[in-house]
C-alpha cells in the first residue's frame, strides 16, 4: 500500500463510497486534511481514504492483502488521525468477515440518517441566541466534538468550515459546526457542555447549522453510533430520519483471561 498525492487518480473510486462519504470527499476535494493510500499509484484499483478525525473508508477491488495492510494501520495508527482509525463500511458480509478475522477488531453500528426537512424553530423565549464561530470565540469552545475533532487547526476551520455556538458569561453552553465539508454535503457535529445538557441548547445550535447549510445550497448530514441515543434524538428533532444502520470497525485490545 502506497500514499497517493494525486487525488484525481482515485475520483472514480471515491465516488463508489456511500457510507459517511462527506469525509472522503473532503479529502479528495482538498477541503480537509487526510491521507490517501492505494494498491498502485499508477493505476489504483483499491483505495483507503483516512480523514484527520480518524474516520476511514475503503473502496474499489480490495483483496485480503489490502485489508491486511489496512488492519495493520488500524492496530498501529499513524500520527495525525486523532490516534485512531474508525473504519466506516457498507453492510458487506465478505468485508465484515475479513475484518473480524483479526482478534483486535471490534464492530459497532452507526445510524444512517436521511434529511427530511426542517422540523424545529428556535423558541422566542430562549435567552441565548447562537452566534457564528469566529476567531473571537473559537478558544471558548470545549469538549470532544468541537472543530478540533475534525480540523487540523483553527485557521483551516475558519477558512473552510463554519458553525454556531451559544456563549454566556464567557463560557460555551453548546456549539454546532461543520465537522465534514464537501462540495455538496456538510456533516454536523454538536457538543453541549456537560452541565448544560438536557436544556435545549444543543438543539438551538444544531437548528442554526441546518438553516445555514440549506442557505448555502448544501445537504445537511448527520451520523452517530447507535448507542448514542441523545445524538439520535437531537438529529430527529432538527429534521433527520433514521434510514438504516451500517457497521464501523475500530481497534480494541483483545480481552485476556483473569488467570493470564
Amino acid at each position: 500500500m502506497k500514499i497517493l498525492s494525486d487525488h484525481r487518480k482515485i475520483i472514480h473510486l471515491a465516488e463508489l463510497i456511500k457510507t459517511e462519504k462527506v469525509y472522503p470527499l473532503s479529502i479528495t476535494e482538498g477541503t480537509q486534511s487526510g491521507e490517501i493510500f492505494v494498491d498502485d499509484t499508477e493505476a489504483p484499483d483499491a483505495v483507503l481514504l483516512w480523514h484527520y478525525c480518524g474516520f476511514a473508508n475503503i473502496a474499489g477491488n480490495y483483496d485480503e492483502r489490502f485489508i491486511e495492510e489496512v488492519m495493520n494501520m488500524m492496530q498501529y495508527p499513524k500520527d495525525g488521525h486523532s490516534g485512531r482509525m474508525a473504519l466506516q463500511t457498507d453492510n458487506d458480509i465478505r468485508l465484515r468477515d475479513m475484518i473480524l478475522s483479526y482478534p483486535f477488531a471490534s464492530v459497532h453500528e452507526r445510524y444512517i440518517f436521511r434529511f427530511a426537512g426542517e422540523k424545529y424553530s428556535i423558541p422566542k423565549d430562549m435567552g441565548s441566541r447562537p452566534e457564528e464561530i469566529s476567531s473571537d470565540n473559537y478558544e471558548l469552545l470545549n469538549g470532544r466534538i468541537t472543530p478540533s475533532f475534525s480540523w487540523e487547526n483553527k485557521e483551516a476551520f475558519l477558512k473552510h468550515g463554519f458553525g454556531y455556538c451559544l456563549i454566556e458569561d464567557g463560557r460555551m453552553l453548546a456549539c454546532s459546526f461543520a465537522s465534514g465539508v464537501s462540495k455538496d454535503y456538510v456533516d454536523i457535529g454538536v457538543e453541549t457542555s456537560e452541565e448544560c445538557r438536557g436544556q435545549g441548547y444543543g438543539k438551538i445550535a444544531a437548528a442554526a447549522m441546518v438553516k445555514e447549510i440549506l442557505r448555502r445550497g448544501k445537504l445537511p448530514v448527520w451520523g452517530c453510533d447507535t448507542r448514542n441515543e441523545a445524538s439520535m434524538r437531537l438529529a430527529r428533532s432538527v429534521g433527520f430520519e433514521i434510514a438504516g444502520t451500517h457497521p464501523w470497525y475500530i481497534y480494541e485490545k483483545p480481552k485476556t483471561s483473569a488467570n493470564q
